[in-house]
């Protein structure tokens, strides 16, 4: 059937071929239309109509499905955010001027990860490609892998790779994945064959494309150096010297920049380096920390986290720049309190936050917007939006001004405004072209004003007065013709036309020809009119085409400044960013700590608050105090009921850090706080069936993961280490871990319900036992939430599960079962004790020297022996 297929279907499938994985929109005059396969995804996913025409390479009906091509943008971002890659199969050129068949071809890919249109991504997010290569090979079934991985914003234009040892389950892997949150992820295809590692990938909700990466490293080395020299033309020889070590990384980045010149059919100029990040130069939050803190996610599903606490930026560069503080919170304390010194000098300035925050609010996202412009599909609304943000931008300035020598921020960004005039250029080139109000689309003309070009105003004038010019000309006619009901009118298909109804037809002159017949009417043309429409149309077309090319000038002389507007716009978050905490710590009473970066392991908090929870409580949250330290309190036991509040109290030592160390003031009433370099979790119970993973097993490797990886720089919190198994089992694996801890000067919060673990404070001198104190009213319990020095030995389990409504039979048989059994273990302590003070009292019968005994010393000796005996006797009995 192949040689039945027409011209244009031809064209089609080529493109289907080139392109299998992806749904092709093939561009037929005003529609975008879709065929066989394709046409039933797009029709069920898009919910519209599927027909039927002709027949298909298998000589059944072919099915169609089409959008209107001014819909797409209406359409597409529900395919992409679906996961679906479209290839945009574009007309080449002019129907209008086309020999035979007009040319079409592929021009674009999209895909989640490499939407650059801002209706399909969002604003307060980066839109990351990840690349994920490796050592691996089943053949070696190495333990531990080498991985380089890289991400790629091409909305943005943000390049970073970083490499790294990782072993199984592959937990440094998962939390790059957990702190970028990628939309689609290219995976070396050898990684298949890792069913652990491609378990823990499957479960994220982007697109994985696999790519095939050859073992033979030389090749692929060669191969990435090479799209790295076509990407960073000047730039190349020091990103090789950055990544000169970093094989697997350097890997990554060329595999990300072939599959973006194969989907974007072009370089991207406006990615202008590789960035290599360190595992080491900022703080270590894994995917479980990540996730047990609500640091981006709630494991509730609502929007009390972190993020959305912290977050009152008025950009959208700001609350992206915002989740990578707080998702990679720095290590040098320099940095760290440059960010808090800039902080504090705004919170004392509330007229100087207010000021700053209303121009903020006026600056679009500019980072994007200069992508769009060199891609290549801004319209005119980009530029008056980025007229609009340096104008902001230049007031920001005014502003800022008299506060540089106090502040580095303002004396960077004014140094820098100043060296290129304040961008005055560029605002003054959009303001004399682009029209305030101009289409979304550039090429129907309205978007360049009048008196900018000569050649514009001309071929405006006369179409503007089109209408003006048949008024006239239907007058004239009247007048000429006698037929008062005369009409001039216009359509698309027939062009310009002179309309007279049946009853006035025999008045009608000789010269007209007659264009079209109607019902009650008769559609005619004369030379004149025909003429004039001539000019009309091609005056439009003229203007159209002309409007369209002053708008790429005037992109392009724009595009030429592109990587400095970057600059800006990375100075405009970091400011957004700097300004929110400001206000932020203001609004809610948050104060300066004091960092540190000795070896006293200080975390010292007076008045502590959980940032999340105080927000949803409002006045009633109970602050606590914590003195962690390398002396005496370097491992804290935390014992009390639960719901008491354990996790809480833990959960906010770790915010309060995380949050000191991303630059922001924090909650409390003092806080002094020794650097710390990964936090690591181990909080609440779940578990991976998929995996075959019970909850005991999650939670050991969990404690695997901690407890291979901290440093005496971090800080540890484990609730309920043990529990998931048998109480002999769970305490010892507690017990271990806490001298494990101990011995290794780990900074560790321990809550626990084995209370007899709180007797380890007199083995270890750096443990020190804390309980969350409550009160027993009659049958009730009141959580006082309070953290105090000491410990205790009650969990009030079963009062808790009365509270949660388990019935009262079962309460009270709970009840009448916990009194037997502390009878019982009450009986056993006392034979224990009388067990243990026989035993020492026979040993020391047995080691008498009866031979050099004198008969008074042993009438004397046994009368002891009797009283010891009665008292052992008596105390036994009266227990």
């Amino acid at each position: 059937m192949k040689d039945l297929e027409t011209p244009a279907m031809k064209q089609y499938y080529k493109a289907k071929q080139e392109y299998p994985d992806s749904l092709i929109f093939f561009r037929m005059g005003d529609f975008y239309e879709s065929f066989d396969e394709d046409a039933k995804v797009i029709s069920k996913e898009l919910d519209i109509t599927l027909t039927n025409r002709g027949k298909n390479r298998n000589g059944n009906k072919m099915p169609l499905a089409g959008i209107p091509y001014h819909s797409i943008d209406l359409y597409l971002p529900r395919l992409i955010k679906k996961g679906y890659k479209v290839a945009i199969c574009e007309q080449l050129e002019d129907p209008k001027k086309a020999k035979g068949i007009v040319k079409r071809g592929v021009t674009r890919v999209i895909t989640p990860g490499t939407a650059i249109d801002s209706s399909i991504i969002t604003t307060s997010s980066n839109n990351y490609l990840m690349i994920i290569v490796s050592n691996f090979n089943i053949s070696n079934n190495l333990n531990e892998i080498i991985f380089g991985i890289s991400f790629l914003d091409i909305s943005t234009g943000e390049f970073l790779t970083t490499q790294f040892k990782d072993s199984k389950p592959y937990e440094k892997l998962i939390s790059e994945i957990e702190n970028m949150s990628p939309s689609e992820c290219l995976i070396d295809k050898n990684l298949i064959e890792n069913s652990i590692l491609y378990n823990r990938i499957n479960k994220y909700n982007f697109l994985i494309t696999y790519i095939d990466i050859t073992r033979n490293i030389d090749t692929e080395l060669n191969k990435s150096k090479e799209f790295i020299k076509l990407q960073f033309i000047n730039d190349y020889k020091d990103i090789f010297s950055i990544l000169n070590d970093k094989i697997y990384s350097l890997i990554a980045c060329g595999n990300a920049l072939n599959y973006i010149i194969k989907t974007q059919q072009k370089s991207l100029l406006y990615i202008k380096t590789i960035t290599y990040y360190h595992s080491y130069s900022t703080m270590i939050l894994d995917s479980i920390t990540l996730n047990n803190l609500e640091i981006f996610k709630n494991l509730r599903n609502n929007n009390n986290t972190l993020y959305n606490i912290l977050n009152k930026t008025k950009t959208s560069n700001g609350s992206r720049i915002l989740k990578k503080w707080i998702s990679r919170p720095l290590l040098n304390i320099y940095e760290i309190n440059e960010r808090l010194n800039t902080v504090d000098y705004l919170y004392h300035d509330s007229i100087l936050i207010y000021d700053i925050n209303s121009h903020l609010k006026q600056i679009y996202d500019i980072e994007r917007i200069i992508s769009r412009l060199v891609y290549g599909i801004a319209h005119a609304r980009d530029l008056l939006s980025l007229k609009k943000s340096l104008v902001s931008i230049k007031n920001i300035y005014n502003v800022i001004l008299s506060h540089t020598t106090k502040v580095t921020l303002f004396k960077n960004i004014c140094s820098k405004l100043e060296k290129y005039n304040l961008f005055n250029d560029i605002i003054e080139l959009i303001e004399k072209s682009i029209e305030e109000n101009p289409p979304i689309t550039i090429r129907e003309g309205h978007i360049i004003k009048n008196g900018y070009n000569k050649n514009v105003d001309e071929l405006r004038y006369i179409s503007s007065h089109t209408l003006e010019w048949m008024n006239n000309y239907q007058k004239k006619e009247r007048e000429k013709t006698g037929i008062k009901s005369l009409k001039v009118g216009y359509n698309k298909i027939y062009g310009y036309y002179i309309e007279v109804t049946n009853p006035n037809i025999n008045q009608v002159p000789s010269h007209y020809i007659r264009r079209q017949t109607m019902s009650n009417c008769e559609r005619y043309f004369t030379e004149e009119l025909k003429k004039q429409e001539e000019i009309i149309l091609s005056s439009e077309e003229k203007l159209n085409t002309l409007e369209y090319d002053l708008f790429i000038d005037i992109v392009n002389e724009i595009c030429k400044r592109y990587s400095i507007l970057q600059d800006i716009s990375e100075l405009m978050g970091s400011l957004d960013v700097l300004v929110n905490f400001a206000y932020i710590s203001k609004e809610n009473n948050y104060i300066k700590p004091i960092l540190s970066d000795s070896d006293t392991g200080n975390i010292i908090i007076k008045d502590g608050r959980h940032p999340i929870i105080e927000k949803s409580i409002e006045n009633n949250f109970i602050e606590n105090d914590v003195n962690i330290n390398n002396k005496n309190e370097q491992l804290l036991l935390i014992t009390g009921p639960n719901m008491a509040g354990k996790s809480t109290y833990m959960r906010q030592i770790a915010m309060i850090i995380i949050m000191c160390q991303s630059g922001c003031f924090v909650p409390a009433s003092y806080a002094e706080i020794c650097i710390v370099d990964k936090i690591f979790t181990r909080i609440g119970a779940h578990d991976d069936l998929s995996s075959g993973k019970s909850t005991f097993m999650v939670e050991m490797l969990e404690l695997s993961n901690i407890l291979n990886n901290c440093t005496k720089k971090s800080l540890v919190l484990l609730d309920e280490v043990g529990r998931g198994t048998s109480t002999y089992d769970g305490y010892s694996i507690s017990r271990a871990t806490i001298e494990y801890l101990h011995s290794k000067g780990i900074r560790t919060l321990f809550a626990t319900h084995y209370y007899q673990l709180t007797k380890l404070c007199n083995i270890f001198p750096k443990i020190k036992n804390y309980y969350v104190s409550v009160k027993e009213e009659k049958d009730k319990l009141l959580f006082l939430r309070k953290i105090t020095s000491g410990y205790t030995n009650n969990s009030y389990g079963i009062q808790v599960a009365k509270m949660a409504g388990v019935p009262n039979i079962v309460i009270n048989r709970s009840f009448e079962l916990k009194k037997l059994i502390l009878e019982k273990e009450k009986e056993k302590e006392k034979v224990s004790i009388y067990n243990n003070n026989i035993l020492e009292l026979l040993n020391e019968i047995k080691n008498i020297d009866i031979d050099n005994m004198k008969p008074i010393n042993a009438l004397f000796k046994l009368f002891e022996f009797k009283n010891r005996l009665f008292n052992i006797e008596k105390n036994y009995n009266k227990k």
